[in-house]
């Protein structure tokens, strides 16, 4: 019974598509944000880049051919531990794993109101959460080609197993102006994610 409940939850936070993707070779066009901070040694954190794949068109029948115009690409790099947050302006993303190192992606539950929460400079919506106000629920460890769906909107992180620096790197593909639950039926229909 409690693995039935569990299994349900997991569709509450992320849906792993049914097919894997690769990525033989993407251009990034630019910096488009980053979360972290400088150190001496460079900077640590997360970066997004407006980019381009040799897989585009592939990657975009995910999703049917009436919502792709309201889809964007960005290549996601990640060299540190990414604490728990909600992203900014989304909810409904779907990452095709490059470069996973070992890294695990970590839900939580969604906070109460009074849970202590922060935002960095360049968040609007998206906020930053101390770990130990937070319930963890579900995670995943990603493999190179997998594919997943993720409710941004809700409190997750980014957990490295190895020491050193990461490398972690995807291709992101946002669904704009849908909700988790919305983005679940699109793929559905497409036939990527199974009921």
């Amino acid at each position: 019974m409690e693995r039935v409940q569990l299994q349900l939850g997991d569709k509450m936070f992320f849906r792993k598509l049914n097919e894997k993707f690769v990525i033989d070779h993407y251009n990034k066009d630019g910096k488009k944000i980053e979360y972290g901070i400088d150190t001496p040694i460079g900077f640590m954190g997360i970066q997004y880049s407006y980019m381009h794949t040799t897989s585009d068109e592939e990657l975009l029948q995910v999703v049917p051919k009436e919502y792709r115009s309201q889809c964007t690409f960005s290549l996601m790099e990640l060299n540190y531990q990414i604490p728990p947050h909600t992203d900014s302006d989304i909810e409904a993303i779907i990452n095709f794993y490059i470069k996973t190192d070992d890294c695990i992606t970590q839900f939580y539950y969604p906070p109460d109101d009074n849970v202590p929460r922060q935002q960095i400079g360049n968040q609007t919506d998206g906020t930053i959460f101390h770990e130990g106000y937070l319930q963890k629920s579900v995670r995943f460890m990603a493999q190179p080609g997998d594919a997943y769906l993720l409710d941004v909107s809700k409190p997750h992180s980014v957990v490295p197993t190895n020491s050193g620096m990461t490398d972690r790197k995807c291709v992101c593909l946002q669904i704009l102006h849908k909700s988790f639950d919305e983005a679940v039926k699109l793929l559905q229909s497409t036939g990527y994610i199974d009921d």
